[in-house]
């Protein structure tokens, strides 16, 4: 070779190293190629955030009691079918249609499988393996949102409330791990930690769920603290599994309905409400002839099975529940006085638990309506156009329970931040109904009620209860032509110093193989045993 040839090689290799070394310079400074680089060095996976939880008034945990497991699915490794046995079917399915991913994922799986060399990291199940108060805290959707209950009232401050954190793990440019490269958990972003405080008692709920279960097959349970008006238990059956939304969406069986902030036709629990009444208007000494029924303008209203009751007072009215009574005493107190004594006791208004969540108002007849003087007839013991839900029921009875004075249900203490302090929820200033000379004459009266009148099924050996039954008409009927009845008992034990207020409920019934005055004093049993715990 020439030297003049060699010198022209030489250049041009030189040229060529230099447009290289250009290149290269050129890739180095712009940050779109860099950025992309990274893209194919690095690859991550979101574990699904641990969301904030619900706990009783003691600090128990109603929510994220119970272990869960995720594990990594890293491309090329082993681990695809070692997972094989530790998840669900459907998890199954997913591990086989990403078996040739690139990207790295986590799968659910039933206990920690670190010990097989398989990344693993701990996430609580939401809701324990045996669900509480489903109706009241509510479901989330596919996407962990919650769409029901107090999971959807505050899913913004639980959704905040757990760590991000992603497994993040060095890769080549086919997505395969680097030898040498173990996935790493990063945290990305730091969660709030908060949850809320309900004012449920754990005790108290499972008390009466275990009741439900074995008394009703539809109805609702609810216990409120006489003094506060919070709600120590709420129960709606039929139950739903927060976990399977869609199996009771398919079966249509009422379970999604929470009975607790539904309303129904009331019946003679609001003969309470005309009792306190009657003082409020100085009619307590009323007394009326009960021959078993009473027409007003042409239509003739009954006791229960036409039963004559002769000369009655207030007491021994409510003690027989006896309509014929109430309807002579609804004429003398006029619609005005009426409406007003349902409105001071709650009724016909909404009951707010949190921003979003409230019960229906349901409805109070107008005094319009009850110009109409058997409208007025229906109304004086709980009829006609009168529904009210089970919430509203309670708040009422626990009137009478706390002295006279009304307090707003609340069913949330408030937020509780991560170190375990509350920062307690606003509440309306309770009120006063009724005096409490005049709220201790009822209770005396409802105690009578339970005693010597019709409602003996709440009878325990627990302690002396009283109450007050109902059994209202609803205008539904079965495929045999037989109208469904909602059947009711509402009181407080012990019926001297109240401690619990108790509302139960049996809707769209024939005769219920249990009272609900017989569940009352189930769940009043119960309440006996776990205070002297």
């Amino acid at each position: 070779m020439s030297f003049r040839r060699l010198r022209a090689l030489v250049v041009c290799l030189a040229g060529c190293i230099g447009l290289v070394l250009c290149r290269v310079y050129w890739v180095g400074q712009n940050i779109g190629y860099a950025q992309s680089a990274l893209q194919q060095t690095e690859r991550e996976a979101a574990l699904p955030p641990d969301r904030g939880n619900f706990y009783d008034r003691t600090g128990r945990l109603l929510t994220g009691a119970a272990d869960g497991w995720y594990a990594l699915c890293v491309p090329g490794s082993d681990g695809y079918a070692e997972l094989l046995p530790y998840v669900s079917y459907a998890e199954q399915t997913e591990l086989y249609r990403r078996r040739n991913d690139t990207s790295l994922f986590f799968v659910s799986v039933d206990r920690d499988v670190s010990a097989l060399g398989i990344p693993c990291r701990r996430i609580a199940q939401r809701y324990l393996p045996l669900p509480i108060a489903v109706h009241l805290l509510g479901y989330r959707n596919g996407e962990g949102l919650g769409v029901a209950g107090l999971e959807r009232a505050y899913d913004a401050l639980l959704s905040a409330s757990g760590d991000e954190v992603v497994a993040a793990c060095a890769a080549s440019a086919q997505g395969l791990p680097l030898t040498g490269s173990e996935p790493v958990f990063v945290t990305r972003h730091t969660g709030t930690g908060q949850g809320v405080a309900l004012t449920l008692d754990a005790d108290i709920q499972r008390l009466c769920e275990g009741v439900a279960d074995l008394t009703m097959t539809r109805g609702c349970i609810v216990v409120l603290q006489p003094d506060t008006g919070e709600i120590l238990a709420a129960v709606s059956v039929p139950r739903y599994d927060p976990n399977d939304v869609a199996k009771s969406i398919a079966a249509d069986d009422t379970s999604l309905i929470d009975r607790l902030l539904t309303p129904f036709c009331v019946g003679s629990v609001f003969k309470i409400v005309a009792a306190a009444a009657a003082y409020d208007a100085g009619l307590d000494w009323f007394t009326a002839d009960c021959t078993g029924s009473v027409t007003v303008n042409g239509q003739t209203y009954r006791c229960a099975q036409s039963r004559a009751h002769g000369e009655v007072n207030l007491r021994a009215a409510l003690a027989q529940s006896c309509n014929c009574y109430f309807i002579e005493l609804g004429q003398k107190l006029g619609a005005q006085r009426l409406i007003k004594a349902a409105q001071d006791f709650g009724l016909g208004q909404s009951i707010t638990l949190a921003s979003g969540l409230q019960s229906d108002a349901a409805s109070l007849p107008s005094a319009a309506q009850l110009q109409n003087a058997g409208d007025l007839a229906l109304f004086s013991f709980g009829q006609g156009a009168l529904t009210a839900t089970p919430l509203q029921i309670a708040a009422m009875t626990n009137v009478i329970a706390g002295g006279g004075v009304y307090h707003t249900p609340a069913a949330v203490q408030g937020v509780r931040r991560a170190d375990g302090s509350i920062t307690p929820n606003e509440v309306p200033a309770p009120r006063r109904v009724c005096s409490a000379a005049t709220a201790r004459i009822l209770r005396s009266m409802l105690h009578t009620v339970v005693e010597q009148g019709i409602g003996s099924d709440a009878m325990t050996g627990a302690g002396e209860c009283a109450g007050k039954t109902g059994t209202a008409q609803t205008g539904q009927f079965d495929a045999d032509g037989r109208e469904l009845l909602n059947y009711w008992f509402t009181g407080f034990y012990p019926a001297d110093a109240p401690r619990y207020t108790i509302t139960v409920l049996q809707d769209a019934r024939q005769a219920p193989e249990t009272s609900s005055a017989a569940v009352f004093a189930d769940v009043v049993q119960g309440l006996h045993v776990l205070d002297a715990a």
